[in-house]
This record gives C-alpha cells, structure tokens and sequence, in this order.
C-alpha cells in the first residue's frame, strides 16, 4: 500500500488536542480515542489514517487497506503499534531484501498468445525462490510497489496482464481464459532457473477470481491462495445474478472496455437513462459510441450453458486441492465469490485454510463507518497482512 506522504504531512501541521477523547480538526475530520488511549481512529474517512499517540504526542501512523497495514512510526515507538504483534510471531524484517532484478517476459500460452509479465526478484544471493503471482486486468504496473514487499522477504514476484489486457496479446474476454492462461502461467514459473517450482497467489476482486480459475486447473505447483474479495462465476455473481443481469457490472465493463484500464468510465451521471435502454448490448453503444465485444458476448448467453460452464471454476471443485487465506466482507457485493470459496474448501482438514470475514465492502477493511453506521474502533483488522504473510509460509 503506497502512503502519500504530502497527505499525512498536513496531519503533522494540525494542532491535535489530544486530552479529549474526540477530536474534530479545523477541516471537520473526526478523531475518535481507543481503549488503547494510544491510538485516535479516523472517522467517516476511507482510507482511514489513525493516529498513534504518546504522551499526548502525535508519533506515528497507522492505515489499513484491505490486505495491508502500512506503519509509519518515531523510533523507539513501535510498540504501540500492530508492528508489536510482528515482532511477536517472529515475522518482522529489520533488513528488507532489495530488488536485484526486475524484467518483463512475454510468456507463451497454450496457444501461443503471449501475456506481459513483471519478474521481480530478490537480492539474497539465493540461485531459486518461491513465488507470489498476481494476475490483473488493471495492469500490472499498478502492483510493483505494493508487491515489493514480498521481495523485501526473499520472495521472487510475478506479476502479469492477463490476456488481451494492457500490454498482452490476445482478445479480452472477462474469464474465459483465467483457468488455461492461469495454469500455463504457474507452470512457466516453476520450469524458470530462479524458481524452486512454489507458487503462492495473492489478489482482490478479479485477482481473485483467476486464483480460483488457476487451482482448478489442478497444477500441483500452485500451493497457497491468499483470496480477497473473490469474484464468483459470471452466471452466479458477476455478470448475472443467478441469471437476473447486473446492472453494476456495466460499470466495470465501462471501464475495461479499451485495452487499457480506464475507471473514470465508471463515474457518469446518465446511469439511470442509459440502464433504460434495450436491447442491453446497446447500452455501450450509447454510452461510449462503440460497443464492448466481451459484454456483447455475455448478453447472448441468458442461460447457464457449456459457455458459462467453462468459466465457473466450482464445477471442477474436486481439482482444488490448494490450502487458501481468504478474505472478504458482509457487505461485500462480490460476496457470492466467497460464498463459493467456503462451499468449495469445507473439505478442506483443519489447518488447511483461514477465513477472515469483517463488516467490509468490497474495498475491504478500509473504514470504522458505514453511511450513519459506526462499525466500532475493532471494525478493521490492521494484522490483517501479518496473517497473509503467514499464510504464505504454507510454500
């Protein structure tokens, strides 16, 4: 999680009282005070920059978002922060590892269409690694920061545009290719001179959906899942709600229409005029001047057919085998997704996979305050990334 220091700079120049137990600044954000008394949480504010304080002293932040807890602190202070609860479990690194090497590779698919990927690997003077891949449609060079710090931990990372997205060949169909393009992709990693042939996953939303795809497959050098937020099937949850068309999807079709990712087609004020027109295939049409392929696809198949078939990873439930943190929300609109995670691992022995359910939306774990709702100074888990560091000690 990238912290913009020019915003957390302005919070150093406010004047906090912070002998009272609520704090409203000069610019109206709110600050609540914990039962820790060390640390003021942001209120009605995503994502939400808390306050750790000593000795009536501002000393530190902490901000957490969806799977990652970001901790800027004075020295000598870490205490009063999750940083406590790493050093605990022996997972604080005190000498973060440096990227050695960082290089794109076009790797072949099954059927020769190359995708663009980011290698990034660790200066720990190792010849192999294990490997965190993450696979998006938003592309990849969104996630070298984030991700790094994987590599800090002698992690080698991967991190690819999937098919037809950003910089890869081949046409952008949402999920029609994740299962096939996700298992080349792991098997290309394990047969690479750097990789001692482990590959963990990581991703949100359609990054988890292709992690699924990926372990139905059955490649048996995919070992962890870390699911956040997953998407479902397209019948079920994405596309169609057990077949009614949703109408939030088009907003995200808006935004991956061009090969680039573009979210502000997402924010439009003629929704409810556009979600009038008919037939639906029309709606990008009006909307952008063009019409999006993929959607075009989708509308043709109203019923759960061989099409939908092949993209609903649960039905080939009884090839996943992969242990999984998985993570998500009560007011989660992709909750379907996770649903169907439960479902496919309630098999699954004790030890072999963790779920983490908080009072979220999808961008998860982000905010103590929904509308007029106050989820409480517990509604966010800031060890939230100590557990997917653990999960991935599974490889």
């Amino acid at each position: 999680m990238q912290v913009p220091p020019a915003s957390l700079h302005r919070y150093l120049q406010t004047p906090f009282d912070f002998s009272k137990s609520v704090i409203t600044t000069a610019a109206g954000e709110v600050f609540q005070q914990t039962q820790s008394g060390t640390l003021w949480i942001q209120r009605e504010h995503k994502p939400a920059v808390n306050l750790v304080v000593k000795n009536q002293q501002l000393v530190g932040f902490q901000i957490t978002v969806r799977d990652t807890t970001a901790v800027i602190i004075q020295p000598g202070d870490e205490s009063l922060t999750v940083l406590a609860d790493w050093q605990a479990a022996h997972l604080l690194v005190t000498r973060p590892l440096a990227v050695a090497t960082q290089f794109t590779a076009l790797v072949p698919m099954h059927d020769q269409v190359k995708l663009a990927t980011e290698v990034l690997l660790p200066a720990d003077g190792q010849p192999t690694h294990s490997t965190i891949l993450s696979r998006t449609p938003y592309g990849r060079q969104l996630f070298y920061a984030d991700y790094q710090r994987f590599v800090q931990r002698g992690y080698a990372v991967v991190v690819q545009d999937v098919r037809g997205r950003n910089d890869s060949e081949g046409e952008w169909l949402p999920m029609a290719a994740e299962r096939d393009d996700g298992r080349d992709t792991v098997d290309w990693i394990a047969a690479q001179p750097w990789s001692n042939q482990n590959v963990g996953m990581i991703g949100g939303s359609y990054g988890g959906y292709v992690q699924w795809a990926a372990a139905s497959s059955g490649t048996p050098h995919l070992k962890a899942l870390v699911s956040m937020v997953t998407a479902g099937g397209p019948f079920n949850d994405t596309i169609y709600k057990n077949g009614a068309p949703i109408s939030g999807s088009l907003a995200w079709f808006f935004s991956t229409a061009e090969k680039h990712f573009h979210p502000e087609n997402m924010q439009r004020n003629d929704w409810p005029q556009l979600l009038g027109i008919r037939p639906l295939e029309n709606i990008p049409v009006v909307g952008l001047g063009h019409a999006i392929p993929g959607f075009t696809t989708f509308m043709t198949h109203p019923a759960y057919d061989d099409f939908m078939a092949n993209m609903d990873w649960k039905t080939r439930a009884a090839a996943i085998t992969v242990p999984a943190l998985i993570q998500s929300g009560w007011f989660d609109d992709n909750g379907v997704g996770t649903t169907e995670t439960i479902r496919v691992t309630d098999h699954y022995p004790a030890g072999k996979r963790k779920l983490i359910l908080g009072p979220w939306v999808h961008s998860g774990n982000a905010q103590y305050d929904l509308g007029p709702i106050h989820l409480g100074e517990h509604a966010l888990r800031a060890d939230i990334d100590r557990n997917t560091f653990a999960g991935l000690t599974t490889f």
